[in-house]
C-alpha cells in the first residue's frame, strides 16, 4: 500500500465523519439494518456527498 497524503487522510476522514453522523440519523428513524449494512450505506452515502446534496437541494423547497 503506497503512502497516503496528509490531504487525502484528511479527506477520508471527514468522509469517515459524515458516515457517522448518517448512521446516527439513520437510526433515529427507528430503521433498523444490520451493522455492516448500515456502515456501507452511511459511507456510499458520503462518498457520494455532491450528488447527495444536489438530490437533497430539491426538497429545500418542498419541505418547511
Amino acid at each position: 500500500m503506497g503512502a497516503v497524503s496528509k490531504k487525502e487522510a484528511d479527506a477520508y476522514d471527514r468522509i469517515l465523519d459524515a458516515a457517522a453522523e448518517l448512521a446516527e440519523l439513520i437510526e433515529s428513524a427507528e430503521i433498523r439494518p444490520e451493522i455492516r449494512q448500515l456502515e456501507e450505506l452511511s459511507i456510499f452515502l458520503a462518498k457520494n456527498s455532491v450528488i447527495v446534496k444536489n438530490i437533497l437541494r430539491k426538497c429545500k423547497h418542498i419541505l418547511p
